[in-house]
């Protein structure tokens, strides 16, 4: 399906050609079937438009950053939040959103008058501490019922289409969340009864650890529609922060070994999102720890990092095996890891070529004020 509306930036974008050598191997799988019926024709009346192009988008952007309807059309789902527990140590007591994210929420709602077609989703969670309240909620049933209800109060609300889960990650007590090892299995439990209640009609997602771990991947498939696998964040200069392929510049995987891991366990490609990052990493001396495409491109044509010099940092280099670019010193090493519109090109044909239901990046306050990435994305996605 064609998608319309998102007016590109450069006209020029072009899709890569797949690498022709066996090491990188993209053949897509013949994926000839019967029509959908049941449980499946049902996830796809509910899915929208494909391929999928989403965004998540928080409470952190800046009210002059708003998206513009053109902008929107941008996406075919944005995932908006964070909505996080109101008691983050017991998992109870409801969901909130921080200001301004319930105002976003309904502005970007009422864009659907004009895009019908967009689908909007709740992403609750986040890194961290900011997952609290999950493992205490998922183990114990009347809480579990309040999470439901709330997710549902918060779709009819605010008008929205599902619920994306952002729990990171289920088992793993990275500030002592309470995770135990239970929580695999209470996250399966979860989510069926999220179905239960959400009903046949909207949508359930999760952000998922590169690694594949924590979670019953195949399993949870009965009740979830597909997977945004967080292929980024994989690394800190002198490392990728989002590798397509493995190189010398690769510190534990990339992400084409990530999405094998779960096409491994039993996802089907069409089940699972690849995570494109708008952001990557500094030095932390140099550059920040963290660096938005903005600041790159700053650092590029001004020599600048939020008004600090980089001169002498500022080179961009190519990394022709792990189809990355990256900032860097004349000698070539890396001080910050970044995605551009020739790294995200190479990004999408990979997904294409395995038959994935899309991509979705992280997220869209980190773009330029231009948009160049998010319109770069929607063309290629949509390029034939």
């Amino acid at each position: 399906m064609i998608l319309g509306g998102c007016s590109p930036k450069d006209p020029d974008v072009v899709v890569p050609p797949p690498p022709s050598d066996n090491t990188q191997k993209e053949e897509k799988e013949d994926n000839t079937t019967p029509e959908p019926t049941g449980d499946d024709a049902e996830r796809l009346a509910r899915l929208g438009k494909t391929p999928v192009v989403a965004v998540y988008f928080t409470e952190y952007t800046k009210e002059s950053e708003f998206p513009t309807l053109d902008d929107v059309k941008c996406f075919t789902h944005i995932n908006i939040g964070h909505a996080r527990f109101q008691n983050p140590k017991t998992g109870d007591g409801g969901l909130v959103v921080k200001s301004p994210g319930p105002e976003y929420m309904k502005r970007l709602a009422a864009y659907k008058k004009d895009y019908p077609e967009l689908k909007l989703l709740l992403m609750i969670g986040g890194w961290g501490k900011n997952a609290d309240g999950f493992s205490e909620m998922a183990k114990d049933p009347d809480k579990r019922k309040l999470f439901c209800d709330e997710c549902v109060r918060f779709c009819d609300e605010y008008n929205l289409d599902g619920i994306d889960l952002d729990w990171e990650y289920p088992t793993y007590a990275a500030e002592g969340n309470g995770a135990s090892p239970s929580d695999t299995k209470n996250f399966t439990t979860l989510v069926k009864e999220m179905r239960e209640a959400l009903g046949p009609n909207r949508l359930i997602s999760y952000a998922a650890s590169d690694s594949g771990g924590y979670i019953n991947n195949k399993e949870v498939l009965e009740w979830v529609d597909y997977i945004n696998v967080m292929t980024y964040s994989m690394g800190d200069p002198p490392y990728h922060n989002s590798p397509l392929y493995r190189s010398a510049l690769t510190r534990k995987r990339s992400g084409d070994e990530s999405i094998e891991i779960f096409h491994n366990q039993g996802v089907p490609y069409d089940r699972m999102n690849y995570g494109i990052g708008f952001y990557g990493h500094g030095d932390g001396t140099v550059y920040p720890s963290s660096v938005q495409y903005y600041m790159a491109k700053e650092a590029l044509e001004k020599g600048t990092a939020n008004g600090k010099s980089v001169e002498g940092y500022n080179i961009r280099h190519w990394d022709d095996v792990g189809k990355n670019c990256y900032l860097g010193d004349a000698s070539g090493k890396m001080y910050a890891s970044y995605e551009d519109v020739e790294s995200i090109g190479y990004r999408v044909t990979y997904l294409k070529s395995k038959g994935m239901l899309g991509a979705f990046s992280w997220e869209y306050r980190e773009d330029d004020s231009s948009g160049t990435l998010r319109h770069a994305l929607f063309d290629l996605m949509t390029k034939q």
